[in-house]
This record gives C-alpha cells, sequence and structure tokens, in this order.
C-alpha cells in the first residue's frame, strides 16, 4: 500500500553565456490554482476515470483557468501540448511563460475531455495597506532572483524580518490577504518592522539556470546568502536591528545564515532541533499516529520507511538504484524516482541536506533566539525540536527563548486539535479553514519579542 508522508505539502530558464546578466525580471504568469498529483485514491474519492493528471483543488476567479473555463475539481492532462502527470510537470511547463504568452489546455471536467486557450493573466503586485512594497533584484552567477521588500509607511531606517520560507518550490508572494502568511506580515508591517524576502531560483519571477526543484541544499543556501547581503545593503532598513524569521525548513537555514553577520535575532517557526535523518523517523514513526495510523500499521510500513531512509540520506542511492528494489517502487512514488524527486525536491536536496550538522549549526548562534511551536503542528511533529534549539543556544552563549503557540498549525493556522487540523488536510478543506482562522498569537508573540530586543539594546 503506497502512504504518503506530509510534511508542509501546500504550490529553467533563460541563460546567458556565462551567466544572467542583470536586468528588469519579466512579470510570470499565474494559473490562478491550487493542485495535487492525480492518485488512485484521490480519484477514487472523486470519482475521476482518468489515469494521469493533475487534480485541481482550487481555481481563483477571473484567473487564467478560470479564463478557460476550468473549475474546481477537473483533472488537468496538458498543458501547451505537453502532458503533466505531476505538480512538477506544472511547474515545468509553467516556469518558461510569462505575462501575455498564449497557453492551451487540456482537461476533463465530469470525466468530458476539453481542450481550451487564452492569454496568460500576469501574477498581481503585492500590496500592504500600512506598507510600501518595493521589487528587487538579488543577481549572482547564473541567477537573477526577485527580491520583495516591504516596508511601513512614513517610517524611516524600520528594523527588518528576513523571512525564510520552507522547503517547497512555491513562490513567496503573497497577493491574497486571505493568506495566513500575508497577515504574519502584516502584523509585523503595521507595528514598524519592514519584511525582505527573496524567491528561490526559478521561482516566480527568478531566471536561473536551475530550478529549485533541480538544486541541492547547498545551492540553495547561496541564494539565502545572496538575499542576505542584498538587505544588508538596503538603504531603508536598520541593518543593526535584523530578525530572521525560519518557517519549516527556514529554520534550517537561519543559523547557517549566521556567518554572513549575526542578526539582532533569529525567530523559527515548525522547524526541527536535530539532523534531518533524524527527524526523517519521526516522521515515518511518530507523524502517522496523527492520522490515525495504528501502531502495528507504523511498525509495518517501517520495515520499508527505515531502510528507505538509510538507503536515500546515508548511502545515498539514486532514483535509478532505488527503482530496483520492487519494495520501493510499491510504496512510494516511482515516478518521481525516475526523475531524481522526492516530495517536490532533487534527490541531492535531500541528501546534502542530510550532511549538515544541524545541532551544531545553532551551537554557533550567539544572538538572540526565539523558537516557536505550534500546538498543533503535524509537521514538525512535537515541541521537542524548538525546546532543543532554545537549549543549545544557551548552553553555548546566546540567549534561547521557547514558546509553544496555543491552537496554531504548520501553516499558522488555528485548529480546535491536532485531529481537527489531520482532518482537513485530508479531506480537502484546509485552504478554506484557513482563510478565516489566522493564527494571530504567532503574530502578537513574534512582534512582542522582537520589540523587547530592540529596546534591550
Amino acid at each position: 500500500m503506497k502512504r504518503l508522508i506530509n510534511i508542509s505539502l501546500l504550490a529553467f530558464l533563460l541563460v546567458a553565456q556565462q551567466g544572467l546578466e542583470a536586468q528588469t525580471l519579466k512579470r510570470k504568469g499565474l494559473l490562478g490554482i491550487m493542485m495535487q498529483t492525480l492518485t488512485d485514491s484521490i480519484a477514487s474519492q472523486h470519482n475521476i476515470k482518468v489515469d494521469r493528471g493533475v487534480h485541481l483543488t482550487t481555481v481563483m476567479p477571473k484567473s487564467t483557468f478560470s479564463n478557460l473555463g476550468i473549475k474546481q475539481g477537473d483533472v488537468l492532462t496538458k498543458l501547451n501540448g505537453t502532458s503533466v502527470s505531476s505538480i512538477q510537470d506544472v511547474l515545468e511547463v509553467t516556469s518558461q511563460l510569462y505575462e501575455g504568452d498564449k497557453i492551451n489546455a487540456e482537461y476533463y471536467s465530469n470525466n468530458i475531455k476539453s481542450n481550451g486557450s487564452t492569454t496568460l493573466k500576469g501574477r498581481p503586485i503585492e500590496t500592504f495597506e500600512n506598507g510600501n512594497v518595493t521589487y528587487g533584484e538579488v543577481v549572482y552567477k547564473d541567477n537573477v532572483l526577485r527580491s520583495i521588500l516591504v516596508t511601513p509607511k512614513h517610517t524611516r531606517k524600520a528594523p527588518v524580518v528576513f523571512f525564510l520560507q520552507g522547503y517547497t518550490c512555491g513562490s513567496v508572494e503573497t497577493v491574497s490577504n486571505d493568506n495566513p502568511m500575508k497577515k504574519l506580515m502584516s502584523d509585523w508591517v503595521n507595528a514598524g518592522f519592514a519584511v525582505y524576502r527573496i524567491e528561490k531560483p526559478g521561482v516566480g519571477d527568478s531566471q536561473s539556470k536551475k530550478h529549485c526543484s533541480e538544486i541541492s541544499f547547498y545551492e540553495e543556501l547561496i541564494a539565502f546568502k545572496e538575499g542576505y547581503k542584498d538587505l544588508l545593503q538596503q538603504k531603508s532598513i536598520d541593518a543593526n536591528n535584523i530578525f530572521m524569521f525560519g518557517h519549516s525548513m527556514g529554520g534550517v537555514i537561519a543559523p547557517l545564515l549566521n556567518e554572513v553577520k549575526a542578526p539582532k535575532g533569529m525567530l523559527v517557526y515548525g522547524t526541527v532541533g536535530k539532523n534531518w535523518y533524524d527527524y526523517m523517523i519521526d516522521l515515518y514513526t511518530v507523524q502517522p499516529k496523527h492520522f490515525g495510523v495504528s501502531d502495528a500499521q507504523i511498525k509495518e510500513d517501517n520495515k520499508v520507511n527505515l531502510k528507505f531512509n538509510n538507503d536515500f540520506l546515508i548511502k545515498k542511492l539514486s532514483g535509478e538504484e532505488m527503482l530496483k528494489n520492487d519494495a520501493y517502487v510499491a510504496f512510494f512514488n516511482a515516478e518521481d524516482f525516475r526523475r531524481n524527486q522526492y516530495i517536490g525536491r532533487h534527490f541531492k536536496f535531500w541528501q546534502s541536506l542530510a550532511a549538515i550538522n544541524i545541532p551544531k549549526a545553532w551551537s554557533k548562534v550567539k544572538t538572540n533566539v526565539f523558537a516557536m511551536h505550534g500546538e498543533f503542528d503535524i509537521q514538525a511533529i512535537n515541541p521537542n525540536g524548538a525546546k532543543k534549539i532554545a537549549e543549545i543556544v544557551n548552553d553555548n552563549g546566546g540567549e534561547g527563548d521557547f514558546i509553544l503557540i496555543k491552537n496554531a498549525d504548520h501553516g499558522f493556522v488555528n485548529f480546535n486539535s491536532m485531529q481537527h487540523n489531520s482532518e482537513t488536510l485530508g479531506n480537502g478543506s484546509y485552504m478554506t479553514h484557513a482563510r478565516d482562522n489566522y493564527a494571530k498569537l504567532l503574530g502578537a508573540e513574534s512582534v512582542k519579542w522582537m520589540q523587547s530586543k530592540i529596546k534591550s539594546k
């Protein structure tokens, strides 16, 4: 039986001869959808007769796909003549499309095949009620990455939060005011903090030789280091009061940026305090319990999972080598393995991440650290990771604080219980619930902590 592991799954470019030259980045197109790879389970649940494709869980009104006549629940099978059977397939096609380009789609609605074409709409520009938004560029070898700086209106030299996003290759732009991440950033801006973000290689408007889905963890770290250097040069922010907010995988990136320059403080949320190999064991052993999987079933599944973890992260086998194991083919997504992909990232991303000594990285951080854990965070599994980070920092000359954010989940959303969270993830209602249930306590506590560190300087 195939079992999907949930780590926070929510969704090449132009090259020059030696590197990409500085330029005004074109605006990428926006399909206006949320999607999931079509599986046997999803097909059965929704009475879908299509063998392969991408199931559209959301179609935004007045978006490109809405103009095509595509509706929520339809299955996309081709995009601009290319067959698509996974989220990654869609990303590979759209990474080469810009505002104004023509787009053609083949899709199934109520199991009836349809085709449509339209002009690709551009991504909307971000706006903040109390902030000014500046789109910039970070240029280094083979990359021109999109940066976004939001500065509070009527404020000079504002303290700033460098938002370090999670592991996925989705854009860090948040146009919708209903997005919990947008609400969190708005809380910071309203409190007088600027907010800085950088897109990963090939994501959003960024132009890169290699897309995020092809790069290693080290290459991703370089992107964030270049972004940090760019932030330090911004004239509108207070470079002496920089705070890093590491969400999920961003909490692994944060301590590794310390070698560029120690910030005023680091806030991490929904992250791990142990090495990645050990976290993956928890992922296979502890996380399934949140979804109601029995101990007996977990033990049975782990006959495959734990061997895979060792082959994948210690022996560093390739996708081709993994496919020689029939148990892996039956248990995981064999199509992803053929492309050296695992849950949306290249094998080399996870394998290089496994070589990072995360506790050691935190032991070198001598600044202020605020380690936060959401009470109902399924992806970070339990508060031990955040507690461990605070302990390591305190044991090595820094100042570490831990706080449990009541009712909050991994994605800055409030729930009544862990079961409530797992149910929304399972039935596809998560995004609908998220719109009206932002975890306000997370914003309030992070603002209070940052303000206290500024006053104590």
